[in-house]
């Protein structure tokens, strides 16, 4: 679970990047918790009771402001990975007082704050532990990776088909290679054809060129995957 803190004089711009950046966790499927903040000393007061892992803070705010703010901050503690949200390129300079790891020009754009969080979730490490997918009736799901048997991509419907331990099927409209890119840091989350990503954690045995789930499913492996999964899956085994 990452924390964050946003903090800024305006209520509705609070809800903006608070909104933002719920979208984009959610489509990198990652834990995380908002606090919003309308003043500097409000968010002071919250750092001394709470730890927060990233802080967007304004640079301009009444009484005390984000230089200040970022200040007292750091005299509390060096760990939150602090962004500046400014509306003018001049205060870059003043950041740098407060270690902040960059500063983003309002109104901040989507794919730049993704790209600043992912970069800030690798830093801190935080493993993904959940799939977010939203299934062909709009229902949204959250799925323990660890529950995961194997995701497939079907040729008649040409749709992805999760698969999970208590033989759940939820059905998806997205490409496999966006779950598989989601999923890169997940070393127990494998290819078994240009078709299919199976959990290795999940697989009982492999023979032939079938696998073997430890729910008793199975699912065929291609030819050209085969090897490279056998090795993988006797490694995991000899843990």
């Amino acid at each position: 679970m990452v924390n964050i803190a946003v903090c800024d004089d305006s209520e509705e711009y609070v809800e903006i990047v608070k909104e933002l950046i719920k979208v984009i966790m959610v489509k990198n499927n990652t834990a995380c918790n908002i606090d919003t903040f309308i003043s500097g000393l409000s968010l002071v007061q919250a750092c001394k009771k709470k730890t927060f892992d990233i802080i967007f803070l304004d640079m301009e705010m009444p009484e005390t402001d984000g230089i200040k703010t970022g200040l007292l901050i750091r005299e509390l503690s060096n760990k939150p990975i602090i962004y500046y949200l400014t509306s003018h390129k001049e205060y870059a300079y003043e950041s740098y007082q407060v270690k902040a790891k960059n500063y983003l020009l309002k109104p901040i754009q989507s794919d730049v704050l993704e790209k600043e969080l992912m970069e800030c979730i690798k830093e801190l490490n935080i493993p993904i532990e959940f799939l977010d997918v939203k299934d062909i009736t709009g229902i949204i799901h959250r799925i323990s990776l660890n529950d995961i048997t194997h995701i497939l991509r079907k040729k008649d419907d040409r749709k992805l088909h999760i698969y999970t331990l208590n033989k759940e099927e939820i059905i998806i409209v997205q490409t496999l290679r966006s779950i598989e890119d989601s999923l890169s840091s997940i070393s127990f989350f494998k290819r078994s054809g240009k078709s299919c990503l199976v959990n290795l954690n999940n697989i009982r045995a492999i023979q032939k060129n079938i696998i073997y789930f430890t729910n008793n499913e199975t699912e065929e492996a291609s030819r050209r995957c085969l090897s490279d999964l056998v090795n993988l899956f006797k490694k995991i085994n000899k843990r």
